[in-house]
């Protein structure tokens, strides 16, 4: 009898085994965290206004540099368009030279030509895609930009003046 109740508690004790927990919980927050802003400036404005200077006659050029800026918080890339509104602007070709300067009226110097021989239509016609990349609130990169009107201008423009050619620049995070 001694023996079969010795059974009896070793089977009760082994069936109910340990009734431990294995489990645990942790939290984590985050610290501060802020986003980025992408900012492009043409001459320190984001509605920069320029006069081409000189008269011009078929075969003529004029020239401008424009200086593209990020003040933002990344770096950027972008891209530029050419448009204008007008019978003058739209009989002109363009050419655009990375650092260049301007000499008498063209573009000289410089570290490359970006577009060269771009039709300015009325719609928006692209002369620099993907430039960059800008570094965060300090890049900056001159665009010498240079006007020619052809030879082959119609007479009916002579004695016009032009009222718009529409450079336009975008950015991305690069």
């Amino acid at each position: 009898m001694r023996a079969l109740l010795s059974c009896g508690i070793l089977l009760t004790t082994g069936t109910l085994g340990t009734t431990a927990l294995w489990s645990t919980t942790a939290a984590t927050t985050s610290g501060t965290f802020t986003t980025a802003n992408i900012e492009l400036r043409v001459n320190g404005t984001d509605a920069y206004t320029f006069t081409f200077p000189g008269s011009l006659l078929p075969g003529s050029t004029t020239a401008a540099v424009v200086n593209v800026q990020n003040v933002g918080s990344v770096a950027i890339r972008y891209n530029a368009r050419v448009s204008s509104s007008d019978a003058l602007g739209q009989a002109m070709q363009l050419k655009v030279t990375a650092g260049g300067s301007v000499s008498g009226s063209t573009c000289t110097a410089g570290t490359g030509l970006v577009a060269d021989g771009v039709s300015i239509t009325g719609a928006d016609a692209a002369f620099a895609t993907s430039r960059g990349p800008l570094a965060a609130t300090s890049g900056v990169e001159a665009l010498c930009l240079q006007l020619t009107l052809p030879m082959s201008a119609p007479g009916t423009l002579a004695g016009n003046t032009g009222k718009m050619v529409k450079f336009t620049f975008d950015a991305t995070a690069a």
